[in-house]
């Protein structure tokens, strides 16, 4: 085997371990995010540190832009009352997947998962709002993971 291709198979081994760190870097990344969001319920100014070479935004992600579809179908429409809405109208507590979608039927707006998962993406900024003024309250989990919410009063 020639030296140029044993430097070639080390070169693509490095590139490899590379994509590897970028993919923990991430994880990592994202991991630290949901601590901190979770630092700031307890702690509303708790001000996270930030890592050398890392940019930490806060509390927001960056975002894909929303479908034009949906963007359209949302704009002026007054999210918290229509949460609220499907909420009492449920009649029990729903995850915010569930949430999503009787939104989207409110709205018109095709169920596709894509569309679903924008909107509750949106709406769990709404609900964490509603919760905060008093409006909604978590009422336990759905298969220990995702947030069942109702009607605080």
């Amino acid at each position: 085997m020639s030296v140029a291709s044993e430097l070639k198979q080390k070169r693509a081994a490095l590139a490899e371990r590379l994509e590897q760190l970028e993919r923990e870097q991430t994880d990592v990344q994202e991991l630290m995010k949901a601590l901190d969001r979770v630092i700031l319920s307890y702690e509303p100014d708790y001000q996270a540190s930030t890592l050398a070479g890392t940019e930490h935004v806060g509390r927001s992600r960056r975002v894909k832009p929303l479908s034009s579809e949906v963007k359209a179908a949302m704009s002026g429409v007054n999210k918290r009352q229509t949460v609220l809405e499907v909420l009492r109208e449920a009649g029990e507590p729903i995850s915010a997947a569930d949430c999503a979608a009787k939104f989207a039927a409110k709205l018109d707006v095709p169920c596709e998962p894509a569309n679903i998962s924008e909107i509750a993406h949106r709406l769990s900024a709404v609900l964490t709002q509603l919760t905060h003024a008093g409006r909604v309250r978590q009422s336990g989990k759905f298969d220990g993971r995702k947030v069942l919410w109702e009607v605080a009063a």
